[in-house]
């Protein structure tokens, strides 16, 4: 009896512990498959993500339909993104804008930008306004992969001439271009088809880029003007340019920027005395050679404990233009001319004399969103036969946020033979997605 009742004390003893055994193996394969059910899940969506960012980025439609549905992968879209640039030209006299408007917008500038591949990055930019209607602002391809630092862009873009030119127009500190510019090159950024290659060294201390392009011609094709060859028909007919770029810290706080640029090509140039329209099966224009030579300079200030509130910057360029003297005349109505003898060639009245302008403005930052600015200009204007054009200009800038500007503008103009012009001008820009912030 003794020995049966041991053995009912050790089964009543044992039976919690198998039980307890039995719960354990229960709950560690209920966690083994707990874990099982979570890595497959998580296989499931490295699957699933790896799918989307695959080279077949297209999901085929329904059979039958020969259709195809958008890109399965959204990081293969480009940047989008849209800039306003809006006007209000409040002068006493008239307006002075180009349409004549009172208030209106400027432009809109569309920007497409992505890398394309491993080797190259894509720029686009559209400009839409109610004067011109949809143009082409830029698009060109950038390397990204080439050695020894150099960088080659092909397509169209801003000319690297000068300072400011490579800036567009809504991302100015000024609303508009400095008179030089607008005379020597154009009033909304001088552009350029072709290449454009540039390099970054320091073979003395301080940091240089050396920037040349080839580009079709040189300036912008006016329709009116028509000679008897294109400009570019050879090889030297083409535009060129160069820049050499100086850039040196001169302290913590504040640093100095010298620049040295040429640019020369042939561009038409007028010939028949005040006759804009040329008589019927000839020509009006000729082909000459234009240079331009400039120098910049840029000294910015900007403390290290205050940067975000105070800094100042004072800016110049000068400009030399070198236009051919009274060039070789050509026209299919030298050997065969049935027009009348006022039409003839032999009056050229294109740019038989050079010019020279410039700029010198400043700018000081009052507060953390606040600018106040100045600018002196004075260039020998091509559009009035070489006379004196002065004007002085202040603004100020506010920044609401990093995608926002307001700026008010004064400016006084005058030049010989005309009316002393008031101007006061204000303008409102936004960017809308991830815009590039322009060159420094």
């Amino acid at each position: 009896m003794r020995i049966l009742a041991l053995v009912a004390a050790c089964a009543a003893l044992a039976a919690p512990a198998a039980r307890a055994q039995q719960d354990t193996t229960t709950r560690a394969r209920t966690r083994a498959d707990s874990i099982a059910r979570a890595v497959q899940d998580s296989i499931a969506l490295m699957k699933e993500l790896g799918g989307a960012l695959s080279a077949d980025t297209t999901r085929a439609a329904p059979s039958g339909t020969g259709a195809q549905t958008g890109p399965t992968n959204p990081r293969l879209l480009p940047d989008f993104s849209t800039v306003g640039d809006f006007i209000a030209d409040l002068s006493p006299k008239r307006s002075t804008q180009g349409d004549g408007t009172r208030l209106g917008v400027r432009e809109v500038e569309i920007a497409v930008q992505a890398v394309v591949d491993p080797y190259f990055r894509g720029d686009v930019f559209l400009g839409i306004s109610d004067l011109e209607g949809l143009s082409i602002e830029q698009a060109y391809l950038t390397t990204t992969s080439l050695p020894n630092q150099l960088e080659l862009k092909l397509g169209r873009f801003l000319m690297p001439f000068g300072k400011q030119n490579t800036t567009h127009r809504h991302d100015l500190h000024t609303i508009e271009y400095p008179y030089v510019l607008q005379r020597f090159l154009s009033a909304d950024g001088l552009k350029g088809t072709g290449f454009w290659g540039s390099r970054v060294f320091a073979p003395v201390g301080f940091f240089q880029e050396l920037s040349l392009t080839v580009v079709d011609r040189v300036g912008e094709r006016d329709d009116l003007l028509i000679s008897s060859e294109p400009p570019n028909r050879t090889l030297g007919g083409l535009g060129y340019s160069a820049r050499l770029r100086n850039y040196v810290d001169i302290s913590e706080a504040a640093n100095l920027e010298l620049s040295f640029s040429a640019m020369t090509g042939r561009r038409e140039q007028l010939v028949y005395p005040f006759y804009f329209a040329p008589p019927p099966g000839g020509t009006n224009a000729v082909n000459a050679r234009q240079s331009t030579l400039a120098v910049d300079a840029t000294y910015r200030w900007r403390p290290l404990q205050q940067g975000l509130y105070h800094s100042f910057m004072v800016q110049g360029e000068l400009l030399h233009q070198i236009n051919e003297d009274f060039p070789q005349l050509v026209s299919d109505c030298v050997t065969n001319c049935t027009v009348p003898v006022a039409y003839q060639p032999g009056s050229y009245v294109g740019s038989p004399r050079d010019f020279t302008g410039g700029y010198v403005y400043s700018r000081y930052q009052s507060s953390q969103r606040t600018f106040l600015g100045a600018r002196v200009d004075v260039v020998q204007d091509p559009l009035q036969f070489g006379s004196t054009l002065r004007a002085g200009s202040a603004y100020f800038e506010f920044f609401p946020s990093e995608f926002s500007k307001l700026v008010l503008g004064y400016e006084g103009v005058s030049q010989a033979g005309a009316v002393f012009l008031n101007r006061l001008l204000a303008q409102a820009t936004f960017s809308l997605g991830p815009h590039k912030p322009h060159p420094f």
